[in-house]
């Protein structure tokens, strides 16, 4: 996504990819915007303070959507928006600091880790059910496969190793290539300094587009991680089990309104992003016609057949946790202990 599990500035070994392509957010700097629902609150409203895990654009649609509709209100909320960044605390420490009472993780692996290491979260539900971490390269030279990988050049970020180790030890090869550390602008890869380049499926490939006039399967070709074998989720929801114990018919209200957003969202993600550029990142810079274009590419992401926010426990203690395994994760909690699905089930019921 951009380095955006973690800081889009630098990856430690245990974080999974964002990329985020220059033009598209000019990295600017994260910043904190409180979005109290629309219109007036009622004062008596439950406030929910949501730390996000990268700066307020286009990619959390949903919530602009439900807050901007009044969603949040209806079900009794005032809602403050944290956004993130490279200066910015990770949503894990937010809500660990009770700075933040829900937090949205970019990286799911740097959640699990966090609770691994005694952070007592509970995840709710996954707005991405495939993680937009992948691989761009150009049409002339198409990285498709592990095997492509295996012997290509790879420009990406430092961090994105153990997502490279998960692909190529899972399809059976040596986890030994040529890798380049590059910045967030694909740039390198249209000069010819590598074949291919670690990206975020839904911003990277915009770059390629609107400033090279490329297009996908003339031009560039892009294959998430996930269709390379190292599936994962990303923006995980999740909340201290004490406040979850506490206060969960706020949190059960929050999820409704919340998926209500990304509903309207899946079937208007321009709106989304015009909400992005005008309202909620008004004073980041973006550009509309970027965030339009990563509104529409999320959508497909975002989509699932169990309905929105869904997870799945066995394929996490499956093929996930073997993806992580594999990259060199340890000390991974059980997923069965800290995933709670009965929020999202509750959120979906009819009231």
């Amino acid at each position: 996504m951009s380095a955006h599990p973690f800081t889009r500035a630098g990856l430690s070994r245990r974080t999974f990819l964002r990329g985020t392509a220059v033009g598209a957010l000019g990295f600017a700097t994260a910043g904190t915007l409180a979005a109290c629902g629309s219109g007036d609150a009622a004062s008596d409203s439950d406030t929910v303070r949501v730390a996000f895990g990268w700066i307020l654009n286009t990619e959390f649609g949903g919530y602009y959507i439900a807050d901007d509709k009044g969603y949040y209100a209806e079900e009794g909320l005032t809602v403050e928006f944290q956004g993130g960044g490279p200066n910015s605390p990770t949503p894990m420490q937010a809500v660990a600091a009770g700075s933040a009472d829900i937090g949205v993780a970019a990286g799911a692996p740097d959640l699990y880790t966090a609770i691994g290491q005694g952070n007592d979260f509970v995840a709710l539900g996954a707005q991405f059910q495939v993680s937009p971490a992948g691989l761009l390269s150009l049409s002339g030279k198409p990285i498709r496969t592990p095997q492509d990988l295996a012997t290509a050049r790879i420009l990406g970020q430092e961090g994105i190793q153990t997502t490279l180790d998960a692909v190529l030890i899972g399809a059976g090869l040596d986890p030994v290539y040529d890798f380049t550390p590059v910045g967030f602008d694909p740039s390198p890869l249209i000069e010819g300094q590598g074949d291919c380049y670690t990206c975020f499926v839904t911003n990277q490939p915009i770059t390629l587009e609107q400033q090279y006039g490329l297009r996908k399967g003339d031009g560039y070709e892009v294959v998430t991680f996930a269709e390379l074998g190292s599936t994962q989720y990303a923006d995980v929801v999740f909340v201290e089990r004490a406040a979850l114990d506490g206060n969960r018919d706020k949190i059960v209200r929050f999820m409704r309104a919340t998926m209500r957003g990304w509903q309207d969202y899946l079937a208007d993600p321009v709106s989304a992003a015009q909400l992005a550029v005008g309202k909620y990142g008004v004073d980041l810079g973006l550009e509309e016609a970027q965030q339009v274009r990563q509104a529409e590419l999320q959508v497909p992401l975002i989509e699932s057949p169990s309905g929105l926010f869904s997870m799945d426990v066995a394929q996490m203690e499956g093929p996930m946790w073997n993806a992580l395994t594999l990259g060199g994760y340890e000390n991974l909690p059980e997923p069965s202990s800290f995933v709670d699905l009965a929020v999202v089930a509750e959120a979906r019921s009819p009231q």
